[in-house]
């Protein structure tokens, strides 16, 4: 959706409504039926039926009518949803742009008590058995529909954030709604869109960082020049959803690639290089200190 603000402010109470019902009848049904919707709504079936079909030229709602008429919703009325919770719980104050696109999520900027970035996460439209496999928070929910496999990672990715902030250096954690996940807006650049002044202290810092989520019982699993800030204050790590337990089997392994794609990075910008022996060893030495 271009603009969800502007989506967000032509709808009605009734048509969130309408929205939360077909989200909550899409636990048991893959098309909900009109009647269920109208039921959990508290609308007349009339009203239901006029609404929906306002919403249905908004593309925010799909129709089937081949066996019954049944609705069903995709990312883009999730999206207001989630927005629509943040504004009643004053979270959210105003809504800007969108600021970042990646393969499972998009993030927009937001203000609220202080500026925030809104991070709407996208696992599983595409193929949900494929996110099962990588993410061990899904392994226990085989049948799970893609969009509440959204909504747990997103849940994931908030409790993971709780546990490392403030020790790690990341965003803070706002709050959460569904899928989304608003969070301080960290105003920087990627790592590997900046020439660093100083490439060895930000080497440094980035696996005292990573030493400091070990020591709390987290790896991040995605670690890369990608997903790190640079800001006035140093280095910021961000994008957790991939984060694993360091009882996790495979947590050792997970720890020396995120290690290996930071240590590539350097030695391929800055001729900077370091054994990953070492900094296993640095990582590991601020995780005890």
């Amino acid at each position: 959706m271009e603009n969800l603000a502007k989506a967000f402010l032509k709808l009605r109470k009734e048509d969130f409504s309408l929205l939360g019902a077909i989200e909550s009848g899409m636990r048991d049904h893959e098309w909900v039926p009109l009647a269920e919707i109208s039921q959990l709504s508290g609308l007349s079936a009339r009203k239901a039926e006029y609404r929906l079909r306002l919403l249905f030229e908004q593309k925010l709602v799909s129709r089937e009518t081949l066996h019954y008429e049944g609705y069903q919703i995709d990312f883009d009325a999730y999206d207001l949803l989630a927005l629509s919770d943040f504004v009643k719980g004053d979270r959210v104050s105003s809504f800007g742009e969108r600021i970042g696109v990646g393969k499972e999520s998009v993030v927009y900027a937001a203000e609220g008590e202080i500026p925030l970035a809104i991070k709407f996460h996208r696992q599983g439209r595409t193929c949900f058995k494929h996110v099962r496999r990588l993410r061990s928070h899904l392994t226990d929910l085989p049948r799970v529909p893609w969009l509440y496999a959204a909504a747990l990672a997103a849940r994931h990715e908030f409790q993971v954030m709780q546990r490392l902030y403030p020790t790690v250096s990341i965003p803070r954690p706002v709050a959460i709604s569904r899928h989304a996940l608003a969070m301080e807006f960290v105003a920087g650049h990627q790592l590997n869109k900046i020439t660093l002044s100083n490439p060895q202290d930000s080497l440094e810092i980035i696996l005292e960082e990573v030493g400091k989520a070990w020591s709390l019982g987290i790896v991040h699993a995605d670690l890369s020049e990608f997903n790190i800030i640079i800001t006035e204050a140093g280095p910021r790590i961000i994008d957790w959803p991939q984060a694993t337990e360091c009882t996790h089997p495979h947590a050792q392994e997970l720890l020396e690639r995120d290690l290996s794609n930071v240590l590539r990075f350097f030695d391929r910008k800055y001729r900077l290089k370091m054994p990953q022996e070492t900094a296993l060893e640095r990582a590991k030495e601020a995780a005890t200190s």
